[in-house]
């Protein structure tokens, strides 16, 4: 604990009085812009809009005068408290209150803890040039989306989005990265010249344009930077193959989402959603970790339209549909992502049995659902062991089981054809059975979510217990059991973390 204190105050004199200073500033430019609202009849979005620009621009020089993170870190956090304090309460109008709601202003100081916390000692470029995204490209997007007369609108998410906006997004993006980069890349003691500088500027547009069309409720303030750093941090410490790679990946990736949007597999959200997975996993992982997770994505996606008639009779049970939108997309991939992410930073082989683990307990989920409802015996509650519905949340069959051992074997005999045997920890030996065990106990915890702490919601019109909130032609349904928080997308995020989870204490316990 002494030690922690000793690290987070560890820092020289001026560099506390300049945070005192920066700290003053930034309060007293806030209050000062809310005196003026007020003053002047602004709206509160027109100050919203100048404060985020003006803090932004200021943080961006922070590398120039401060040599600690220390109180950057300090700054951060005390503004994520205050800011959260701020939006619970309603007070400082002119920072929150926006059209919709909204914890941007949460999400921002929080974009740059992390940041901060991750990219100040070699990477500050990065730092400074996704906190320039965020205050100008973000607020150029919001801006003319907001203010057009007619704009092109869609939504991804909750909130409403244009396409005029995403375009000024990508410009202003693609513009900082070009220009910013090779006037700031002498900080980290490169040298990038205007071609790399160009193909940085486009692949980092891309990906935060999408992860800002795709953001709901503030939180593109965390995404889009996010998504730029990583992008920019790759690309810049990487060799130019690896950067090819990462090319190739975001173009594979941009056609097999938009052929599974034209197939029907995907929704639009889906379809932006398996894009940035995809560009991740095939640009950074290349064939290795791309063809696993692309073996589960089409044999699920076959699988949910085979037999369809057969199961159209629990389409009022089921919460989604055939058509995978982004919370499917995120509750089966996320895991996978975030364990390629932590590989790129961390090679070590482990990390691809925790991520085979994850894809083997999500295909064995949906090889167990998709033919268990063909099961002639009556599927009985993992719960109870009593005979429920054919379709209901809990319930399994033999057929199921056997049929999500297979799945789960599946992903795995992927896994061992495409990758090498330092990677694959002696994948021909116990491994091989560690994943599958893994993917296959994981799909009986989602039965047991499903069966025990899944909201499960009553139609008061035909009285059937169903996943959905809505039923019978837009009736509203009622709660009779689980956690109304807890619906079909976590309980898949739960089964792909302990698939995840399984495979890597299993190969901490019985691979030398």
């Amino acid at each position: 604990m002494i030690r922690i204190l000793e690290y987070l105050f560890s820092a020289s004199t001026g560099d506390w009085i300049r945070f005192g200073g920066f700290f003053l500033g930034i309060v007293l430019f806030i209050a000062a812009a809310e005196k003026t609202r007020v003053a002047l009849g602004w709206p509160p979005e027109v100050n919203r809009k100048l404060v985020h620009i003006l803090t932004g621009v200021l943080i961006f020089f922070t590398p120039f005068f401060f040599q600690s993170n220390r109180p950057l870190i300090w700054m951060a956090v005390i503004f994520i408290v205050v800011n959260y304090m701020g939006v619970r309460s309603g007070k400082l109008k002119g920072m929150h209150d926006t059209q919709r709601r909204s914890y941007g202003t949460v999400f921002y100081p929080m974009t740059f803890l992390l940041l901060v916390m991750t990219c100040w000692q070699s990477h500050k470029a990065v730092l400074m040039l996704s906190m320039l995204i965020l205050a100008l490209a973000d607020a150029a997007a919001a801006i003319m989306g907001e203010n057009l007369k007619h704009p092109h609108e869609f939504y991804l998410g909750r909130d409403k989005k244009s396409w005029e906006g995403s375009t000024v997004m990508f410009i202003t993006t693609f513009a900082i990265v070009f220009i910013g980069l090779p006037f700031v890349d002498y900080i980290d003691n490169l040298t990038v010249g205007w071609l790399l500088a160009g193909w940085i500027a486009l692949i980092t547009a891309v990906v935060a344009t999408a992860l800002e069309a795709l953001s709901s409720s503030g939180s593109d303030n965390l995404t889009a930077p996010m998504g730029a750093a990583f992008v920019l941090s790759f690309m810049l410490v990487h060799p130019i193959v690896a950067n090819i790679q990462l090319s190739i990946g975001l173009g594979l990736a941009l056609l097999v989402a938009l052929l599974s949007y034209r197939a029907r597999f995907l929704t639009a959200s889906g379809s932006v959603g398996t894009f940035l997975l995809a560009t991740l996993i095939f640009g950074v992982g290349g064939w290795v970790w791309a063809l696993p997770i692309l073996t589960f994505f089409l044999i699920s996606s076959l699988l949910s339209k085979i037999g369809k008639a057969h199961k159209i009779q629990f389409g009022l049970m089921f919460e989604k549909s055939s058509r995978r939108d982004i919370g499917q997309v995120l509750a089966n991939g996320a895991v996978a992502g975030l364990i390629m992410v932590l590989y790129n930073y961390n090679p070590n082989p482990v990390w691809f049995v925790a991520y085979l683990g994850a894809l083997a307990a999500v295909n064995s989920d949906t090889w167990a659902t998709e033919i268990g409802v063909f099961s002639p015996i009556p599927p009985r509650s993992i719960r109870t062991l009593r005979q429920v519905p054919p379709g209901s949340s809990g319930g399994v069959t033999l057929l199921g089981l056997f049929s999500g051992l297979v799945g789960s074997a599946i992903i795995v005999l992927i896994g061992w054809l495409v990758a090498s045997g330092a990677l694959l920890l002696d994948m021909v030996g116990r491994t091989f059975w560690i994943i599958v065990t893994a993917g296959l106990l994981a799909s009986i915890v989602d039965s047991v979510l499903g069966a025990t702490l899944q909201a499960q919601y009553q139609c008061p019109s035909c009285h059937k217990i169903t996943e959905k909130k809505v039923h019978c032609d837009g009736e509203h349904t009622q709660l009779v059991s689980g956690r109304s928080w807890l619906n079909n997308d976590w309980v898949n995020f739960f089964c792909s973390s302990s698939g995840a989870l399984f495979a890597w204490a299993g190969a901490k316990m019985f691979i030398k």
